[in-house]
């Protein structure tokens, strides 16, 4: 079917639907005009498919409502024991976390890094007067307990820097680079060179092969939490320098606790016993001690941002948790998704057709309809703040780099998702002609590349910038 300059939405939506290259897979197709609710291009539009990464536009907005776009994170560092002579403190140092995503993040603007944040608090105890620590170092992760990875997630996703989970204390995001050096011949093992940061206890078996030139990152890390034996598979292109990936801090508790006492040890403070994690809750067995220290993270608003623009897991999964224990959850069930659906109904927006499994769309039994997506966007419609963290075409996140020099530059937002066969996009457009629009566009169980999917995927939503409504 050519398709004509006067073309409607709903011409274009029936010719990428009918598309013999996406034979045999689901799609689900809604658009909505916010102003009237009038569906102006749609196909199959209940059909439930599974959502992937646009999900996170359902965990944020809750998350935005519940807690407030204020809301913030603490991490405190507590000392429990006596200061005898000479700045030997007899006890234990507690590294208290509160569920922040962002602590010691690499990538997050205004964050102290890892480095940053390990010196601020050696020079918090120094300043204390300690230069001998008679115990230990204590990752205190028991705020979130120890459910960090939802229940439908792939194990060959676990091990991986995407798959990482979210727990009571974490640190630099929970993962670390893992620096392999690239062979020339096709068929041959790349050596792991080294990770970034060290993990002490890490035990990598390499399975890895060397592939074509050009094949990108194939490579995947099989792991769990808490577990230290880990493999790591697949492919990565020949060539002759430094490949990096990234893999999942089994213990991100612990790996903090490690990290300080090395900092510590570098500095001329001394530390007796090795470092340590506590992943049940303690009963509050730091409650007595003395705090030095007191870190926030970020805005709630500001970790949102992050979250959407570059569709981070752990931060999703974070924000979950912290909905539940804000609305009174047990700690056991904290990765509860009940708390979404009700949030939902309570907005008139009906959750019959719907399962949700996570807060981030990692998990493969995640399911809802392109029409469900589009009336909960055209209900947030007027939450400016949270619409500030949807990648825009052609400016920001996963959407920079997409339809620039095209209409939709500025005009069009869209949070994407991508999960194995499934690919997403789901957002708003302000056309030229003063309409506003809700869409959601969803394809499952494609047989084609992804990257083609998501060319064709990019093409309808710049029709939706200027085709006839």
């Amino acid at each position: 079917m050519n398709l004509s300059a006067q073309a409607s939405i709903q011409d274009h939506v029936r010719n990428f639907a009918r598309d013999p290259e996406l034979t045999g897979a689901l799609v689900s197709v809604s658009i909505t005009d916010i102003a009237t609710g009038r569906t102006v291009g749609g196909h199959q539009t209940e059909l439930a498919c599974i959502p992937a990464s646009t999900q996170k536009l359902i965990t944020t907005a809750v998350a935005m409502d519940v807690l407030g776009p204020e809301h913030r994170f603490e991490t405190q560092l507590v000392i429990m024991g006596e200061i005898a002579e000479g700045g030997v403190l007899n006890g234990d140092v507690y590294l208290v976390g509160g569920g922040d995503p962002s602590l010691g993040s690499p990538y997050f603007k205004g964050v102290l890094g890892l480095k940053s944040i390990l010196g601020r608090w050696r020079e918090k105890i120094r300043a204390a007067g300690i230069r001998r620590i008679n115990g230990r170092i204590i990752g205190e992760g028991s705020y979130f307990g120890t459910h960090a990875a939802a229940g439908g997630w792939p194990w060959s996703d676990l091990g991986n820097y995407y798959g990482s989970g979210a727990y009571g204390l974490n640190i630099h995001e929970n993962f670390y680079f893992l620096d392999l050096l690239q062979r020339s011949v096709e068929g041959t093992i790349p050596p792991v060179q080294r990770t970034r940061p060290v993990v002490p206890g890490l035990r990598l078996t390499n399975e890895l092969r060397s592939g074509p030139r050009g094949s990108g990152d194939q490579a995947y890390i099989y792991g769990a939490p808490f577990g230290y034996d880990n493999h790591i598979r697949g492919t990565i292109p020949v060539g002759s320098g430094r490949f990096v990936v990234k893999g999942a801090l089994p213990d991100p508790p612990l790996f903090a606790a490690q990290a300080l006492c090395r900092h510590l040890e570098d500095g001329g403070i001394s530390v007796s016993l090795p470092a340590e994690s506590d992943r049940i809750q303690s009963s509050g067995r730091y409650a007595s001690g003395r705090v030095l220290d007191t870190y926030s993270s970020p805005a709630l608003s500001a970790l949102i941002d992050r979250t959407n623009l570059r569709s981070n897991n752990l931060y999703a999964e974070t924000l979950l948790r912290e909905i539940n224990k804000a609305r009174g959850t047990e700690i056991y069930n904290l990765s509860s998704t009940k708390v979404l659906e009700e949030w939902l109904q309570s907005a008139g927006l009906p959750t019959g057709g719907t399962r949700f499994e996570d807060g981030s769309g990692l998990a493969t039994r995640n399911f809802f309809s392109a029409a469900f997506m589009t009336r909960f966007l055209r209900y947030q419609a007027g939450r400016s703040r949270w619409r500030e963290s949807i990648p825009v075409a052609g400016q920001t996140g996963s959407m920079k780099g997409f339809l620039k020099g095209t209409v939709a530059v500025g005009r069009l937002s869209a949070k994407s998702g991508s999960l194995g066969a499934a690919r997403a996009y789901a957002g708003y457009v302000n056309r030229a002609d003063g309409k506003e629009l809700a869409f959601a566009i969803m394809v499952n169980n494609f047989t084609i590349e992804s990257k083609q999917v998501r060319k064709k995927m990019l093409a309808l939503m710049l029709e939706l910038c200027r085709a006839e409504m």
